[in-house]
């Protein structure tokens, strides 16, 4: 958020369930999700300021207690939630809980247990994300770099150079192997975990990169750039395999991207303020979900409670159930 803050809801388990190894509960679903959705509002169940400059990315671990976040200030922080939300339980919208600059891993009268970690990225931090081991983080900037975090050590191990703008998205392949990087240089690249080196790079004219996703096999990478395309790769061949259009993504925002329930759908943002959502195999556009007041951020889907989220310039957050 620009206001530096970050808010805390608690989600339920919803009834829609799905076995990914049952087709036919598998295609139900996926027509569950051509119909509207409903939404309603919930409040917080904590918020606190959590940087001194706007946030740009946020990452929660596996299991939920942990949560990393990313500013324009440069600083990358990671939170332990349990203690976020018993500190900040009791917010007032006009008075966000803040903990003291002064505290590093724990303030007893606070209550609040947060750890600095120094990346030395050089301005914004647009991204962070935890590995699947829940030991490392990696993160992108504008000084070009993605940078791998030791949380054990609290330390940068790895530092990726290659690219010629600002790096606005880094994830871990599934298998953990790989460091891939989207940036404002039109490039996708794939970068060794171990030796730090590019091993293979996507660099046809697709635009500024504003993310990347990777499908569950590891075998296909969506991306999203600023040419109002999303696009679908097979990572072996290195081709474009499939084009989403339809959204608007132009302007300096961060307009995201992601894969849906079983890789089916593609679910992502616009500037009009629609959550769009696409056939994966076809490209088609299936839905385009209303709600929103400002440009869509990001959409991000949940494979427990079978639940879509979506961020807004409007300052809301919108969750999606489907029956």
């Amino acid at each position: 958020s620009s206001n530096r803050s970050v808010l805390l809801w608690l989600t339920q388990t919803k009834e829609l369930a799905y076995d990914s190894e049952d087709d036919e509960e598998e295609d139900e679903l996926v027509d569950e999700m051509l119909n509207q959705g409903r939404f309603k509002p919930v409040e917080p169940e904590g918020a606190f300021l959590a940087h001194d400059s706007r946030i740009w990315d946020l990452s929660s671990n596996k299991s939920g207690t942990s949560l990393a976040s990313a500013a324009g200030d440069g600083s990358v922080r990671l939170w332990d939630v349990e203690s976020c939300l018993s500190a900040s339980k009791n917010y007032q919208r006009s008075r966000l809980f803040q903990p003291e600059k002064s505290s590093s891993l724990y303030n007893s009268n606070q209550g609040i247990k947060f750890e600095e970690i120094q990346t030395y990225h050089e301005g914004d931090v647009y991204s962070i994300n935890f590995h699947s081991n829940q030991n490392y983080l990696v993160s992108g900037g504008y000084d070009r770099t993605a940078r791998l975090i030791d949380l054990e050590t609290n330390k940068v191990v790895k530092i990726f150079n290659g690219h010629s703008g600002a790096v606005t998205h880094a994830i871990f392949n599934p298998l953990g192997n790989l460091v891939i990087t989207g940036s404002k240089d039109c490039t996708i690249r794939f970068w060794d975990l171990l030796s730090g080196v590019c091993v293979k790079s996507f660099s046809q004219p697709i635009g500024e990169i504003s993310s990347i996703d990777v499908n569950k096999s590891g075998q296909n990478i969506l991306s999203s750039s600023k040419d109002s395309s999303n696009r679908l790769w097979d990572l072996r061949a290195g081709k474009c395999m499939q084009r989403f259009r339809g959204h608007q993504n132009t302007s300096r925002n961060f307009i995201r991207s992601v894969f849906g329930p079983m890789d089916a759908l593609v679910m992502g943002g616009s500037e009009d303020g629609r959550v769009c959502i696409w056939d994966t195999e076809s490209g088609d556009l299936l839905q385009r979900l209303g709600g929103h007041i400002g440009a869509v951020f990001q959409t991000k889907w949940n494979d427990a409670n079978s639940l879509l989220a979506s961020c807004s310039d409007d300052g809301t957050i919108k969750t999606w159930c489907y029956r």
